[in-house]
């Protein structure tokens, strides 16, 4: 049922930024876009059309970032450049998903993608490395390269030792997101900690139970209730679906 004009002006603009948060980051999600856009500009043709085609439209992992960035103060050119350092971050992990896993026939063909594929996955792990570096805040460049570590050390993993596993990088995509962000504002280590789990639960909720993420959204919602920045974020997790 289509609600009336008077039901919908009893709405309050709190409300509407609550149910909306990608809408709240308008301007902020614009410059991410920019931003990524900007860095997979290699100068050439075929590569920049491989990573054009391998950039997702949506953005929840620069969300994240951009949502806890609210809760506390920084800058925009840091919060945008870890916003997008945590989405060229995934953009890398897409690149590599190309390479085949299991046995495989290694012919001049193979051999060519092979390379390709990890050598324009490493062009995007140094863009989003370099994008990290420009919040000139150690710790969260320091939470950055743990990501990329964690990442890296998990599809060497799935590719050599276990190639029927499927990959599964969203929880620590997620949860660097949200820690990141959570350093690069100073929030509090309960709140901080709280924001972690949220984040990894919702990185896991299609493999896992969503009791797990309702606890964790119910836990992070108690701490930050006198926090009334943090319940866009809260409600965006609550109601998405990882992408």
């Amino acid at each position: 049922m289509i609600p009336d004009k008077i039901s919908l002006e009893q709405v309050s603009p709190a409300a509407v930024v609550e149910s909306n948060l990608e809408w709240a980051l308008g301007n902020d999600l614009a410059q991410v876009r920019t931003r990524l856009q900007s860095s997979i500009q290699s100068g050439y043709p075929l590569v920049d059309g491989l990573l054009s085609e391998h950039l997702h439209g949506s953005y929840p992992r620069a969300i994240i970032v951009l949502g806890t960035s609210r809760l506390g103060s920084a800058d925009r050119q840091s919060r945008v450049a870890l916003a997008a350092a945590i989405e060229m971050l995934h953009l890398a992990v897409n690149v590599h998903d190309v390479i085949p896993r299991g046995e495989m026939v290694i012919d001049e063909r193979m051999r060519a993608m092979l390379g390709a594929s990890i050598l324009v996955g490493d062009y995007c792990f140094s863009q989003a490395s370099m994008l990290a570096a420009e919040t000139g805040n150690p710790a969260v460049v320091g939470a950055f390269s743990n990501a990329l570590s964690r990442v890296s050390e998990q599809r060497v993993v799935t590719l050599l030792e276990k190639p029927h596993q499927p990959h599964n990088d969203d929880a620590i995509l997620y949860t660097s997101a949200a820690e990141a962000a959570a350093l690069l504002v100073g929030l509090p280590r309960p709140i901080r900690y709280a924001l972690k789990e949220a984040a990894a639960a919702f990185g896991e909720v299609l493999t896992d139970s969503e009791t797990s993420l309702t606890e964790a959204i119910a836990h992070l919602d108690n701490l930050t209730k006198d926090r009334p920045r943090a319940k866009p974020l809260v409600n965006w997790l609550r109601r998405r679906s990882p992408v």
